[in-house]
């Protein structure tokens, strides 16, 4: 075959990966069969898909669904809906298989490194075939008899990932990564295998590493129309939804700060009101304002102070109460200052205070 028909056929392998509906075409009958006839299974067409198609237009239906946009506004300012290109995406993960994966700590011997390396080569025949199930039977048979060989990973998902089993890819290409962090083929078969479970900044980070280490004009291709930019979208929609939760978590702050603020206030001004109420039974009788108290400014900004506040009514029930403020010198100060005030008024606070 010559270069450009080797490309047409490149072209049509991975149209047919991106869609395996193609296969069902009657024009690529003989194809298809072929395919089966090397053990390959392909994908039943997805019938079911159109019947909701011709049941959705129903114009009866339609003065319903126009209510749902409201509700369907509130819910994107929390979580936004991203529209996404998820052509080629499986519609669910497979299960892991019971595959061979070698034992880590097992130190080959140069008669077990032959043996992989003839096995190697058997697989490689099976895979040229066309025959992937033998294929991933003996590169298994290989990594048991030497499981340090990131090829032989790589390879095996490499048969993996052309029969669609992409949670297999990424056990098998995590090992081999493990083992050379700069195999090119692990990179992009689990770069590739990420985009058939839709998790696209997963598969962009794969693909973009494998690029690094080998690069190729179809693994280029697929970033650029579809990897990319559904990776970006998903980044940029992460970062707005993080953006507004860091702005409401403020928000929310704020008015705890600015609730907890008001009920100070509120405590305090329900205190010094029911302080003033009670003015009438200090010491001495003081008139409104406390007998001119307010007059001394340094007085006056202590009585704003709530825990003031609290103590002088405290003392006013009880004088007794003024012991246990002795230490306390902001409450000493008011008490000296209406000792200077009201000398005879004091005169009780004054033996009070002898008496301790």
């Amino acid at each position: 075959m010559d270069a450009k028909s080797i490309q047409q056929l490149k072209v049509f392998t991975e149209a047919c990966k991106a869609n395996p509906a193609i296969l069902h075409d009657s024009n690529l009958a003989f194809f298809k069969e072929y395919l089966e006839s090397l053990g390959a299974t392909v994908p039943k067409p997805e019938k079911k898909a159109e019947s909701p198609k011709k049941e959705e237009p129903k114009p009866s239906h339609t003065p319903a669904p126009e209510p749902t946009p409201e509700p369907m506004a509130e819910e994107s300012s929390d979580e936004e809906v991203v529209e996404l290109d998820n052509t080629g995406v499986l519609p669910e993960a497979d299960t892991l298989l019971d595959l061979p994966m070698g034992d880590p700590d097992k130190q080959p011997t140069e008669e077990e490194m032959e043996k992989s390396n003839d096995i190697r080569g058997q697989a490689m025949g099976a895979m040229s075939d066309g025959n992937l199930d033998e294929a991933i039977k003996l590169f298994g048979e290989a990594l048991e008899c030497n499981p340090h060989s990131a090829v032989l990973y790589a390879k095996r998902a490499q048969l993996l990932l052309r029969q669609q089993k992409p949670t297999n890819v990424i056990r098998d290409t995590e090992r081999a990564l493990k083992l050379n962090p700069n195999n090119a083929l692990a990179h992009k078969c689990q770069g590739k295998a990420y985009r058939l479970l839709g998790k696209w900044e997963e598969s962009s980070h794969a693909l973009e590493a494998g690029q690094k280490c080998d690069y190729d004009d179809d693994t280029q291709e697929l970033l650029k129309t579809i990897v990319k930019p559904n990776a970006e979208k998903l980044r940029l929609a992460r970062m707005k939804k993080e953006s507004s939760k860091r702005e409401k978590e403020h928000k929310e702050k704020v008015e705890r700060i600015r609730a907890a603020k008001e009920a100070r206030q509120k405590a305090y001004e329900e205190e010094k009101a029911r302080a003033d109420s009670e003015s009438d039974g200090m010491p001495g009788g003081m008139p409104g304002g406390m007998g001119g108290l307010f007059d001394d400014p340094e007085i006056a900004v202590l009585l704003q102070d709530p825990e003031v506040v609290q103590a002088m009514a405290a003392i006013q029930k009880n004088p007794a109460a003024m012991m246990q403020y002795m230490n306390n010198p902001k409450i000493m100060k008011v008490i000296q200052k209406l000792q200077g005030k009201f000398g005879g008024a004091g005169e009780q606070t004054v033996l009070l205070s002898g008496d301790a």
